[in-house]
């Protein structure tokens, strides 16, 4: 019995290309490079360059189921396990939601209001993949500041523990927790209250590549803003001065109206990349 014969990099790469322009994918030959790439450990570069190298028929095969998953629009972080994010590479995989750039705005807000409201201990609802606690620590650099993230899902865990380890984010403690019942017993002060936590309304129709991440990190209720408020609610009863969350574009008046019963010091909106309401910041 004959065996197949091997592919070059340039065969490769075109099967790939051919078969994502299929499913409509916008970038297909981009795509089919990155996941090679990703595959045999080169650069694009790297592929190019060696474009007559034949492949092993193990990678190859690997190199084909990547492509039919991307086939069906599973997103590319989750194929290549890693995400950018402010500048880093985090690691990311199913089961974690993909950090978008709009959540680097709450990070930058964050680190601002860390330093000029010397704020120490730092809590986190909904830790997911890291993204935030762990380049938080990262970023700052300051052994005094104590981090606690909290998520109900082992798989967010994991994800976050590896970006943990890999940014050596030795002042940020996990929790298997849900919001912060994870305190009643440590009972730590904390000075500021993070989150990005579900807000889109049960039953709204996903992007296709929304499909593949975890619906407790995406839908926040009946209206959306269910989650959003508990947060708004907990900070206040829990005596934390000062709390940034994001939301959804269209949750500001719903934001308004949870405070016109709360007695706060001041609340400041903030947009996201397209000019949209996409967060806020409380202080208590």
């Amino acid at each position: 019995m004959k065996s197949k014969p091997l592919w070059s990099i340039k065969e490769a790469l075109g099967y790939g290309a051919v078969e994502l322009k299929k499913s409509g994918i916008e970038r297909p030959i981009l795509e089919s490079e990155i996941l090679l790439g990703f595959v045999l450990k080169q650069s694009r570069v790297a592929l190019h360059y060696n474009f007559e190298m034949t492949i092993d028929s193990f990678w190859l095969e690997s190199f084909k189921r990547l492509i039919r998953r991307r086939r069906f629009y599973e997103p590319m972080e989750y194929l290549i396990e890693n995400v950018s994010f402010y500048g880093e590479e985090l690691y990311i995989s199913y089961g974690a939601l993909i950090p978008r750039p709009e959540t680097e705005i709450l990070v930058q807000k964050a680190m601002d209001w860390i330093v000029c409201k010397s704020c120490v201990k730092i809590a986190e609802i909904g830790v997911g993949s890291g993204a935030i606690s762990v380049m938080l620590s990262h970023l700052l650099k300051n052994p005094k500041l104590e981090f606690h993230a909290s998520d109900i899902s082992p798989e967010a865990l994991f994800n976050a523990y590896v970006n943990k380890v890999k940014f050596q984010a030795d002042n940020l403690t996990l929790h298997k927790s849900a919001y912060l019942e994870f305190n009643e017993n440590l009972k730590i002060p904390f000075d500021l209250l993070l989150s990005n936590p579900p807000y889109i309304k049960e039953g709204e129709i996903l992007p296709k590549t929304l499909e593949y991440e975890p619906k407790t990190a995406l839908f926040g209720g009946k209206k959306g803003d269910e989650i959003l408020l508990k947060i708004i609610q907990l900070c206040f009863d829990c005596k934390i001065p000062f709390l940034i969350c994001e939301m959804g574009h269209n949750q500001k008046k719903s934001v308004e109206s949870c405070l016109q019963t709360l007695p706060y010091k001041s609340l400041e909106f903030y947009k996201d990349l397209a000019g949209l309401d996409r967060g806020f910041m409380i202080e208590f």
